[in-house]
C-alpha cells in the first residue's frame, strides 16, 4: 500500500519505495544477494521495476527504500500488518557493500520502532529461507527468537518449494532487542 512515512537514524534512512527504484535496486543486486526470495531475481531493469510496483501496491505492506547518506542501498518492508496485532519484517535486500554494517540494525530499529511504538504490534516477525545461513545469523543477532522451521512453506526462486525458519519479537522483548539495537547502529 502506498505510503508516506520515512524513518531516519544517522545517516540510513527509510523512505517510500517506488517502482523508478527498479534500475538502481537491479545494479545493486545479482543471483547469490537475491537467493532466498521468493520469486526469480528479475533480469531487466523493467522487470525489477515492476516487482517493486507489486510491493508498493501490495495489501497491508509498507515498502521501503533503504539509503545510506542518500544513496539506495536496498529495499525492506512491513507485511502482513495487522495493526495492534502483528507484522513481518521482510523482503530485505542489501548491497553486498553494506552486508555486516550498521545499516542492517539501524534499519531494523527503526522498523521494529515503527511496528511496536506506532502501530502497537504485538508481535514482530522475520524469516528466512533455511538455507540462507547469513539471513539467519544476522536475524539471531538482531535479538529475535528462533521459532522454528515451517517446512515446505514457500516457493523459492531457485524453484524448489523452501523450508522456512521463522523468528520474532513480542512486546515485552521489544526494549531489550531496542536496546542491543541501539548499541549496534
Amino acid at each position: 500500500m502506498q505510503h508516506e512515512i520515512t524513518l531516519t537514524r544517522g545517516d540510513v534512512s527509510l523512505r517510500p519505495l517506488t517502482a523508478q527504484d527498479g534500475p538502481a535496486l537491479r545494479a545493486l543486486v545479482d543471483e547469490a544477494t537475491w537467493a532466498g526470495n521468493a520469486q526469480p531475481l528479475p533480469a531487466t531493469d523493467a522487470e525489477m521495476s515492476a516487482h517493486l510496483a507489486g510491493l508498493v501496491t501490495a495489501p497491508g505492506t509498507l515498502a521501503f527504500a533503504v539509503e545510506q547518506a542518500g544513496t539506495l542501498v536496498g529495499r525492506t518492508t512491513l507485511y502482513d500488518l495487522v495493526p495492534g496485532v502483528r507484522v513481518e519484517i521482510g523482503s530485505t535486500i542489501y548491497a553486498r557493500r553494506v552486508w555486516g554494517t550498521r545499516v542492517n540494525p539501524a534499519c531494523k530499529l527503526l522498523l521494529f520502532g515503527h511496528a511496536f511504538e506506532v502501530f502497537a504490534v504485538q508481535r514482530a516477525a522475520l524469516r528466512c529461507d533455511h538455507r540462507n545461513a547469513r539471513s539467519h545469523a544476522a536475524i539471531r543477532k538482531l535479538g529475535a527468537r528462533f521459532e522454528g522451521t515451517l517446512r515446505r512453506f514457500r516457493p523459492a526462486a531457485d524453484g524448489t518449494i523452501a523450508d522456512v525458519d521463522y523468528f520474532s519479537v513480542i512486546a515485552e522483548e521489544w526494549p531489550r532487542v531496542r536496546e542491543g539495537l541501539l548499541a549496534r547502529s
